[in-house]
């Protein structure tokens, strides 16, 4: 049994797919459109923050084991950290609350060594009249996350 969505000649099916074919490549090029690019070797540079709207913060990160470097990033500047306790670091920080996101990058003792176990890195970030902020990142191995700061 044959079921026939369109009824009608050969050339009416053909053009009635052809429409439907070109109607689906403009829809699918204004999703996947890249917008305004710009030419070569050419750099626009993101509006700064006024350094005064910026908030000061102290940062605190313990890790559960040593590691062989840390890479703290708050906005895409680093964290100048030192160590507190053995596994204890703090730092301050300025931060802008238009790119407020906190990378971190901790890499173990040996990161090529197999059976490394789970490795957790509390963030602690206080600010003048703000709720504190908490976040612990957890990886096998290598850390190497973000998060985003509710200021």
């Amino acid at each position: 049994m044959h079921i026939s969505c369109v009824r009608g000649s050969p050339l009416v099916r053909t053009f009635l797919v052809l429409a439907l074919l070109v109607a689906s490549g403009i829809g699918f090029a204004r999703l996947t459109h890249r917008g305004a690019t710009l030419p070569l070797g050419q750099v626009v540079d993101a509006p700064q923050t006024p350094e005064s709207s910026r908030i000061p913060a102290k940062i605190f990160l313990s890790l559960s084991r040593p590691v062989g470097s840390i890479e703290l990033e708050i906005g895409g500047g680093a964290v100048e950290l030192t160590r507190q306790e053995q596994w204890d670091f703090s730092g301050t920080a300025l931060i802008d609350p238009s790119d407020p996101i906190v990378s971190l990058k901790a890499l173990p003792n040996d990161p090529k060594r197999t059976g490394v176990p789970r490795m957790f890195a509390k963030l602690v970030v206080e600010t003048e009249g703000k709720k504190t902020f908490t976040h612990v990142f957890d990886a096998t191995g290598v850390i190497d996350d973000f998060v985003e700061l509710p200021f």
